[in-house]
């Protein structure tokens, strides 16, 4: 297993290419995620259900004003939204290079945050229950492999507090099978550290912490989508895709136990 150090480092190196773009490309709000997500050029158009589904659930909470914790952040993107709706975010990734990123994109977007570099086996740099809201990005299944890591992220939780996950989803062995022989014909790096595909073990070690826990699986047939990828700007696709959709709306609805067995999934669990 690789260590938190060799991650740090692959993250590093992938983060510090974006340092150096102008404030116009850095600045991110509500209204450029939007259209990010509806540009099929763009990278996130891809998880365009997964994340339209995030989007709307967190803007039904009350953001303004309260603590979040943008866990495993990345670039930024969605502690950033939440920012401008008027919370109080801070970003957390084991990378010093994207919390600098995301302290300069949120200069740029004109929000103030906070940032902490740290592993997330250790947020001692938090008191108990700091955070009434943990959004984490595609980003528990690379921690929970670390000892504490999710003893921790409970702790900072308040009692009451919530914790939104936007992730793929890993009980379908048939998908697992292609993602792991993409990782190899792709050549991807061990020190991604995508150890993890979130499926119900994960889950249930979530309900053993939390009074509450919701799982809302999206995409099966639709996650054909891997296949087109670098392609969805073809008309064509666009509507296969969008067929695959409906298609999935129907199939889903008639037999629900096939939802297990979806690509992607978002889950909100409380304390």
């Amino acid at each position: 297993m690789i260590t938190a150090a060799q991650e740090q480092r692959f993250y590093d190196s992938h983060y510090r290419q974006f340092l150096d773009l102008p404030d116009h490309a850095l600045r991110c709000d509500r209204a450029s995620l939007l259209r990010d997500l509806n540009n099929p050029a763009h990278p996130i158009h891809e998880r365009r259900k997964l994340y339209e589904a995030v989007l709307n659930r967190l803007l039904q909470l009350p953001l303004a004003r309260g603590n979040v914790l943008d866990y495993g952040c990345g670039p930024g993107e969605w502690g950033l939204v939440m920012a401008g709706e008027g919370a109080r975010v801070t970003f957390l990734d084991l990378s010093p290079v994207a919390i600098e990123l995301c302290l300069r994109r949120a200069a740029a977007s004109s929000v103030e945050v906070r940032g902490c570099a740290r592993d997330a086996s250790d947020l001692s740099c938090f008191p108990d229950g700091e955070f009434d809201l943990v959004y984490a990005n595609a980003a528990l299944h690379h921690t929970l492999k670390y000892p504490g890591a999710l003893d921790e992220l409970v702790r900072v939780i308040r009692p009451g507090g919530r914790l939104i996950l936007a992730e793929t989803y890993g009980n379908n062995p048939l998908l697992n099978a292609a993602r792991r022989l993409r990782w190899k014909l792709g050549g991807q790096a061990e020190e991604q550290g995508e150890d993890i595909l979130l499926g119900d073990a994960e889950i249930d070690l979530l309900r053993g912490r939390f009074a509450r826990v919701e799982v809302y699986p999206l995409n099966f047939l639709a996650m054909a989508k891997r296949l087109f990828r670098g392609r969805l700007e073809n008309p064509l696709i666009g509507r296969l895709l969008r067929i695959l959709e409906s298609a999935d709306d129907a199939l889903l609805g008639a037999f629900p136990g096939l939802r297990r067995y979806c690509g992607e999934v978002l889950v909100e669990a409380e304390r």
